[in-house]
Parts: C-alpha cells; structure tokens; sequence
C-alpha cells in the first residue's frame, strides 16, 4: 500500500526523537547515526503523511523517534513514540509462538491435522495440518477478500457497510469454508487469515482459556510488553494514546476512512493486536534470545520457504532482503496491516539490529509516487538495519 502527504500533516510535520544507551553500549561497534536516521525519517514521512512511529536498536543503543500529527484535524496533537498502534499481521508471530509452546509442552504436534483437534471445523477431504496452517500453505482461502472484494480496486461499499460487524471465530471461518480450497495443502503458498483464525481456535480449544488470555500470560508478560494488549471480543477501538489509522479511498467527497471503529472481532489471531513499536522490538528480542521459544523451536520458525515473491515465510515469521550497498541481507519479522495503521517490523538474524515503524495512512487508492514512497522506505529500513 502506498500513501502520500497529506497538505495539512504536511504543515505540521514534526520529529520527535530520543537516543536512549544503556550501560555498556561504548563497547558496541555498532553506533547509531541519528543524524542520518533523522534524515531518512523526515524524508520517509513526507511521502508518508499522517504520523511516523520509529524505534532502531542496535546492540544496547535505541533510537525512538515519532514525525506528525495523531489525526488530520488543524489542531491535532503531534504524535509520540509510544502511541499505539494496530499492528495487523505482525500478530501472526505472537499466535505462532503461542502454537511452538503448546507443541514443546505435548499438547500437539506440528503435523497434526487440524481436524484432529477441532474436528468438522474445515469441511475439506484433504485436512491441512497445524504447520501448513502455520506457513500458509493449508489452501484455505482467505475469508477478508471474501468479505470484501472490493478494496483491492477501490471499491469500499461493502467495508463501510460491514467494518463494524462482530464475527464469532466460528462465522469467520465458515466464510472462507463456503469456497473450495485455493489448492491442496502443502503443495502452494497463499496467505491466509482464515488459517490464523483457525489456529486462535486451536489454542483456545487446547487451553480452555481465551486467546487474549493466553497470549498476555505466555507473551506479553514473559517479553515485558507493558502497552500491548488483544482487546476484548465485541470491542472496538483503540485504547490509550494512538494515531488515528485511516485508509485513502480516491473518493474525492471522503477521501480519507476512519477506521478506528473497526471490529477487533475482524481481525483477532491474525492482527487484532494493539502495541506500539518499542513493545515490537522487545518482542522480537524475546522471541529469538530464548524468552519465548527453546533455540530449536525458533530455528524452526525461521526456516523460511521461498513464497514465489519477495516475501519468504516461516511459522509464522517472514523474511525480506535489504540492500545495504555491499550486498544483500536477509532479515525477519513481518508486515502488519492494520486498516489504517500499517507495521514494519525486522531485525537481523544475529538479533542485534532491530527496528520497527508504523505509519497511520494506508493508501489502498495507490495515491502518491510511489517509487517515492519505496525509496524513502527501503532507505530508512537499510539505515536502520545495515550494520554501520
């Protein structure tokens, strides 16, 4: 998704950055060029508009930064580096650990079907397993572009009439049920919410517990991430200090979509949850040092696949390449989009670069330049990700 600058945010445009070293960081050969940071930051949300929320960390040192405003009003706040933010599929990660130490403690195994734990639930012969569901290549179809076929071409009739609808998991998954599988399981790769939904089911099924429950006891709590939180079913909205995440609609008598009201019922295991994006790094941090998962568990996360695009998956990790001038580098996370918000969230495979950004505009429309948009993007991801 591209956007472009919004005249009124434009006007508005301010950096709000701190760099932050904790003891020992003058023993790190890698330093943070905030100035050079500061540049790319400026240049990426200029093409961007509404705000920016930026954390880089190498090695002990973080840079956190925040550029804009928090809505597109004339006297809107400017944004903070803590605001929160829906992440979308960067919540893809945190089910998928959830899943990794439901298997470590016996409760299941990788290549179960998934109809041995909720059984009639999908109603195909060919039973995609857990780690099909896992890596997207299960074939269930993604029920969202069900939903709403329309957005892809700008067409928004069906999301403004539908975004607010609560969906119990079970609805959500009888959509894309109603249709045949995209292809036999394990043979393709096609990104699937629906698989997610699946999954939030199977680890409700096998807990008893609720989902949100489950992941601030066995994630949010053990990573320290004090702002994140999956909210409540049949809620909306965003709690705390957030950006207001809209979406370009090339109507020019409602250009810009509030989706701030969107049912978080929508989007629950595979991108319902809210955090910002310091809470994203320690997240990651966790996630491969040992806090969340055993070494063989995340070897086995990231064992990335070839996709067939620029976007290799794991279990529920992905992988992208970023130039940084001598050569090519491979890193991990994912992309999260959130209606409105939209998340970047990777970091290099020794875990010692991380960085997360957020933007609060998402241009289904394809305004703006953008080649603009990808340079300005791509240059602040190998600035803050290139070992210097």
């Amino acid at each position: 998704m591209r956007t472009k600058m919004i005249p009124a945010a434009a006007a508005a445009l301010g950096l709000v950055g701190v760099l932050a070293a904790g003891q020992g960081a003058a023993a790190h050969t890698r330093e943070l060029d905030t100035e050079h940071l500061e540049s790319r930051l400026e240049a990426f949300a200029a093409q961007a508009g509404g705000s920016v929320l930026v954390q880089v960390e190498h090695g002990d040192d973080t840079w956190t930064a925040a550029a804009g405003t928090r809505d597109l009003g004339a006297d809107s706040a400017p944004a903070r580096p803590g605001d929160r933010v829906r992440i979308g599929s960067v919540t893809k990660s945190m089910t998928a650990a959830v899943v990794l130490q439901l298997e470590g403690e016996g409760l299941l195994d990788l290549d179960d079907p998934i109809g041995d734990h909720l059984p009639g639930l999908l109603p195909y012969e060919a039973d995609p397993t857990v780690r099909q569901l896992l890596q997207h290549t299960s074939g269930v179809p993604d029920w969202l572009k069900l939903a709403y076929p329309g957005i892809g071409s700008g067409d928004f009739t069906e999301l403004y009439a539908g975004y607010r609808t609560h969906y119990e998991p079970e609805a959500i998954v009888a959509i894309a049920a109603a249709e045949d599988l995209d292809f036999k399981p394990g043979t393709d790769w096609s990104y699937s919410n629906t698989g997610y939904t699946v999954l939030g089911m199977l680890i409700e099924e096998l807990t008893g517990n609720r989902l949100r429950d489950e992941l601030e006891e066995r994630v949010f709590e053990p990573a320290d991430l004090d702002r994140t939180y999956l909210p409540r079913d049949g809620t909306a909205g965003i709690r705390g200090p957030h950006a207001v995440p809209y979406v370009t609609t090339g109507d020019p008598g409602r250009p810009y979509f509030d989706a701030t009201a969107l049912s978080n019922t929508q989007t629950w295991a595979g991108g319902g949850v809210i955090s910002t994006v310091g809470d994203l790094n320690d997240f990651y941090e966790a996630l491969s040092e040992g806090t969340l998962l055993t070494a063989e568990q995340f070897a086995a996360a990231s064992a990335f696949m070839d996709t067939g695009g620029s976007y290799d998956y794991g279990l529920g990790l992905g992988a992208v390449e970023i130039d940084c001038g001598e050569g090519e580098e491979q890193v991990y996370g994912h992309h999260g989009d959130g209606l409105g918000h939209q998340t970047q969230s990777f970091h290099s495979a020794d875990g010692e670069r991380r960085f997360t950004v957020s933007w609060s505009i998402d241009d289904k429309a394809g305004y703006g330049d953008e080649d603009a948009f990808d340079k300005a993007l791509s240059d602040l991801t190998a600035t803050a990700l290139c070992e210097a």
